[in-house]
């Protein structure tokens, strides 16, 4: 598969480095903490756009871009002097990160993104690709990495040929944009 990032100069990029959908907590995505028997903390919480909850007897604490482990250990750690040892669970209720599909595709529109997934499973998701128009050997995949578009090219011809083993997994909003053929008449 080839894939090329479009910056100020053009690089090859190995689609197996592209990481996994993150695990990372976003703001937005709902989370529920449950305390084994003291249970007047439990609480399910949209995670708020600077990323913070606001939880009883420990104020506010950042979520986002940690793990749910990671927000449990903390959590174990807050409310230590509070709760003594009573174990803490964190759970996903529901993840705000979604990928985008548009183009050539049966239904194109928002997909959430609940699992790792590749640009060939996103856009099954979508519906499928329209085998009358799209150009499956350019597919774009345009991402945000510090701060700056990146533009990913990926030949989804290979893969459905079995010529590529290295998949490219999508990250929380990328969006993949199915090429159109181009006829000349």
């Amino acid at each position: 598969m080839l894939v090329a990032g479009c910056q100020t100069a053009r690089e090859k990029v190995d689609p197996g480095a592209a990481a996994y959908a993150t695990n990372d907590l976003l703001e937005g995505d709902v989370i529920s903490i449950t305390f084994q028997y003291s249970t007047n903390f439990n609480t399910v919480q949209k995670i708020g756009l600077d990323g913070t909850l606001n939880l009883q007897g420990v104020g506010q604490v950042q979520a986002a871009g940690k793990t749910a482990q990671q927000l449990q250990n903390e959590l174990t750690d807050l409310y230590k002097n509070l709760v003594k040892e009573d174990p803490i669970t964190i759970k996903m209720v529901a993840a705000e990160s979604a990928v985008y599909v548009a183009g050539a595709v049966t239904r194109p529109g928002k997909i959430p993104l609940e699992r790792p997934l590749t640009v060939l499973e996103a856009i099954m998701e979508a519906g499928g690709y329209d085998p009358y128009r799209a150009d499956l050997s350019n597919v774009r995949v345009l991402r945000v990495e510090n701060g700056r578009q990146k533009n990913y090219r990926v030949n989804l011809k290979r893969v459905l040929r079995g010529r590529e083993d290295a998949p490219f997994y999508l990250k929380p909003f990328d969006v993949i944009q199915v090429a159109t053929k181009t006829f000349n008449f």
